[in-house]
């Protein structure tokens, strides 16, 4: 339950106290619930989009939603998101990139980048059939957090001094790693049946190539691409619900 809590923490804004100091091994275990915490986040959007729906349409209800998943998130994802497409944006060597992720001051590139985000998962959301938004939810939240947890399974950290990426993953073991692969796969064969089979290459070669990206542009990932990742990788399960469901 602490490890369940701390990534609850982590990962939204729900407000958890806990009782003794969370050690980077804490962190680390904690990623076992990552898809968890994910799947919880779009059980509660599900809920939402349904209670909006009796009020106002199904556009509005979706922007509704995606307003609402930043508030839960408090922006986490997002942040990440903006300061990955700035540092890439500049042309910079890896230092330079590094050290633009790490000020953290959203530049006109990274605002645009986020712009075209929220514009791509609205389009996406008012595009799914009726019936199959909720599931979509679920499944776009679950498998965005377990993106963490396989990608700080596979590469290493960027930066050499320490970082808060670096207490996630350098702890991070193969047990957390399982333990979230194998929630986050019953979820989605749950969601997308056999057509599952179709899904997890097609989020496998994103991954690994988005990784492998950075991998070779800093030498590995950062907090803030993960959670660029993370964005990136509920657009993608939202577009192949749109397909697939």
């Amino acid at each position: 339950m602490r490890f369940f809590l701390i990534a609850l923490q982590f990962l939204t804004t729900v407000p958890v106290r806990l009782k003794d100091a969370v050690a980077d091994k804490d962190l680390a275990k904690s990623m076992a619930y990552f898809p968890l915490v994910g799947f919880l986040v779009g059980t509660t959007l599900a809920l939402f989009y349904n209670i909006f729906n009796l009020v106002f349409s199904d556009p509005v209800t979706c922007a509704f939603i995606l307003i609402l998943n930043a508030m839960i998130t408090g922006g986490l994802h997002i942040d990440g998101f903006i300061d990955t497409f700035d540092g890439t944006a500049s042309g910079g060597d890896k230092n330079k990139i590094l050290e633009i992720m790490r000020e953290g001051r959203p530049g006109a590139i990274g605002i645009a980048a986020a712009i075209l985000l929220f514009l791509a998962k609205y389009s996406l959301l008012v595009s799914l059939p009726k019936g199959t938004v909720e599931v979509s939810l679920i499944a776009m939240t679950t498998l965005g957090r377990w993106s963490l947890v396989a990608s700080s399974s596979l590469f290493p950290y960027a930066r050499e001094g320490e970082g808060l990426g670096r207490k996630f993953i350098q702890s991070l073991s193969r047990k957390e790693g399982f333990i979230a692969t194998l929630f986050a796969l019953l979820v989605m064969v749950f969601i997308f049946k056999f057509k599952v089979l179709i899904l997890i290459p097609v989020v496998a070669v994103l991954l690994i190539g988005f990784n492998f990206y950075f991998y070779k542009k800093i030498g590995g990932i950062t907090g803030d691409t993960l959670g660029a990742l993370n964005e990136v990788t509920e657009v993608l399960t939202l577009a192949l619900a749109v397909v697939l469901i």
